[in-house]
């Protein structure tokens, strides 16, 4: 039987298993998926154990995103562009990194029939996802960008992977709490682990959701809960959101047919965790 896993430390919560597995069985796979909870000091073991035949390739997650770099024979442009890998894939034994972050976050935009072209976007956060986020919407020519980040340094530090491009800005406290500017913004992306359930602020929202223009998007990339103090703001305020379960199921997907060469069974990946394709 052939395998895919996924790569990381701690995995307890991991949604992956439900995910994949309800697309092996849709279309009668003959793999199976396992959690491989790795240790620091066997990561260069568990990614050569990724070359052995039964093996077709591994999701990886947090911490080892950069790490698993060193250790692999080739990595696609967009993980360049990320230093970061989220899916490994076995070819004959040769393992190739690639990152499907950003595309799976775009993907689940044009999914609810939403743009990021000549929009106007804030992503809150500034951490390794908010890099995959930002570059996604840089990819889709958005109008404008805004940073904001609690720590201006890590801001500044995420804006300089992005030197050739000059529409992107760090605002400040002030500028998130301004109505004037917030009425601006026609997408909203919390990528900070404000909210999430388990985290240090589960009861807090990143952004006012008061002041958000009505008719702008808001996205939490925190899926559990499902509904966040972010996407219950924006639910009292009749403003349109989408949870981080769509963006989990997309980039999944996208890993799914690099791995297997088979179209991934979006309604069926997506139903696995309660989001029901209409």
């Amino acid at each position: 039987m052939k395998e895919i896993g996924i790569i990381g430390n701690p995995l307890g919560h991991t949604l992956s298993p439900k995910i994949h597995e309800s697309a092996f069985k849709e279309l009668n796979l003959n793999i199976t998926f396992k959690i491989w909870d790795t240790k620091k000091e066997d990561l260069e073991k568990q990614i050569f154990n990724l070359r052995n035949t039964n093996i077709l390739g591994s999701c990886v997650t947090l911490p080892y995103k950069q790490k698993v770099i060193q250790y692999l024979d080739d990595i696609d442009e967009t993980a360049k562009e990320m230093n970061a890998v989220n899916w490994i894939v076995n070819k004959n034994g040769k393992l190739k990194g690639h990152n499907t972050d950003g595309q799976g976050f775009s993907i689940s935009i044009f999914h609810h029939n939403k743009e990021i072209k000549n929009k106007n976007c804030l992503v809150l956060g500034a951490g390794g996802s908010s890099k995959a986020i930002c570059l996604s919407i840089i990819k889709e020519n958005a109008k404008s960008l805004y940073i904001y980040n609690r720590t201006y340094e890590n801001a500044k530090s995420l804006i300089k992977s992005f030197t050739k491009y000059n529409n992107i800005k760090i605002i400040d406290e002030e500028k998130l709490n301004s109505k004037t500017f917030i009425r601006e913004i026609d997408l909203i992306v919390n990528t900070t682990s404000l909210g999430m359930e388990g985290g240090p602020n589960p009861k807090k929202s990143p952004i006012n959701t008061d002041i958000i223009n009505k008719n702008a998007l808001c996205y939490d990339l925190v899926y559990s809960p499902t509904i966040t103090p972010f996407l219950q703001g924006a639910i009292d305020n009749s403003i349109e959101q989408i949870g981080g379960l769509t963006m989990l199921v997309f980039q999944a997907a996208i890993g799914f047919e690099l791995v297997t060469n088979k179209k991934a069974p979006l309604d069926k990946m997506l139903e696995s965790v309660g989001i029901i394709n209409n």
